[in-house]
Parts: structure tokens; sequence; C-alpha cells
């Protein structure tokens, strides 16, 4: 309902497989979805196999690495 405010980067990290009722992975693709109508930078990744918190060794690890490479490209002086 706010994607149209949005107006700095965002990087979107989500289980694949996130029952919690609050955060389905079908939100952030339509958020995702309206960020990139309006205009917005983002990127949206989703991480195989997990729920609403990350808890394998190579999703943290793409999860820090899918970070530290937002955080180099946009935040970077």
């Amino acid at each position: 309902m706010h994607a149209d405010e949005v107006n700095e980067p965002i990087l979107l990290i989500h289980g694949a497989d996130d029952n919690n009722s609050g955060t389905f992975p079908i939100q952030s693709k339509r958020f995702y979805g309206a960020l990139k109508g309006h205009g917005a930078v983002a990127r949206l990744c989703f991480l195989p196999h997990e729920s609403h918190g990350y808890r394998g060794r190579q999703s943290v690890l793409h999860c820090l690495a899918e970070m530290i490479r937002w955080l180099d490209l946009y935040c970077k002086g």
C-alpha cells in the first residue's frame, strides 16, 4: 500500500518456505512487484528451504553476502 513512498534502495530477503501467517512469501513478491512498478531500486532474494528464521549455514552466509553486496553498492561513500 505504500510502495510509491519508498525512495531509497531496498533489499528484501525472505525464506521461501515461510509459514508465518503474517509474512507469507507471496507478500514479498507483491511488494517487490509494486516497488519495481513505481521505479524503486529493489532486490528480492528468496532463501530456499527456510522458514521465518534462517537456520541453514548456507542460507545465513547467502543472506550476509547479499547484505554486504547491497551495502557496498548503495551505502559506501
